[in-house]
């Protein structure tokens, strides 16, 4: 079970309905900071000597300083502290994508930092990315998660985590406009 983003949300993890089935990675990059590399796994007891040797022929190990701001961050509260506030900081992300895109099909956890956008049958994902990216907006096509080649929907994911609130809002209205016109008048040309 990868729980690097359940810290945005309060669903019970699978490992707490099944712990003798569940393998659980976590991490500190994304509640904390991304420079913080420090990672947890939390496995069965049957499977910890096999997941300790392949850790530790893979080379993998916290820095000295990794663990030791780690496990300062999480003692004295800021780790959580952190979690909290970038919990409301994901909703009101949220918030402003539904305001922006409401005209447009979206799925997605209004507690996370990544939507699903639907596009609307004139565009292309291909087509809408690239259009997008003239505008310094980076979105990821759907065919980076396809499992099959050519069974991708015509969709984009959108990471709204990243850009300053306002550079946000900017973006995702620029977005909404782009979805309201036509594949032409974002022409590879212009």
């Amino acid at each position: 079970e990868d729980g690097v983003y359940g810290f945005l949300d309060d669903e019970m993890p699978l490992a707490a309905l099944a712990p003798d089935s569940c393998i659980v990675l976590d991490s500190l990059s994304k509640k904390v900071a991304p420079g913080l590399a420090l990672g947890f796994i939390v496995s069965p007891p049957r499977l910890r000597e096999s997941i300790m040797a392949a850790v530790r022929s893979g080379g993998w190990t916290a820095s000295g300083y990794a663990f030791a701001a780690g496990q300062r961050l999480m003692a004295d509260g800021t780790a959580a502290e952190l979690s909290r506030l970038k919990r409301i900081d994901a909703g009101r992300r949220q918030q402003i994508a539904a305001k922006h895109l409401a005209d447009f099909e979206i799925q997605t956890n209004p507690k996370s930092y990544h939507l699903w956008l639907t596009l609307p049958p004139h565009w292309r994902s291909q087509t809408l990315v690239a259009a997008a990216a003239r505008r310094d907006i980076a979105l990821t096509p759907s065919t980076t998660f396809a499992a099959t080649p050519g069974h991708a929907p015509n969709a984009v994911r959108l990471a709204l985590a990243a850009p300053p609130m306002e550079q946000l809002d900017l973006g995702l209205r620029t977005l909404a406009g782009m979805l309201s016109a036509t594949e032409e008048d974002f022409d590879s040309t212009e």
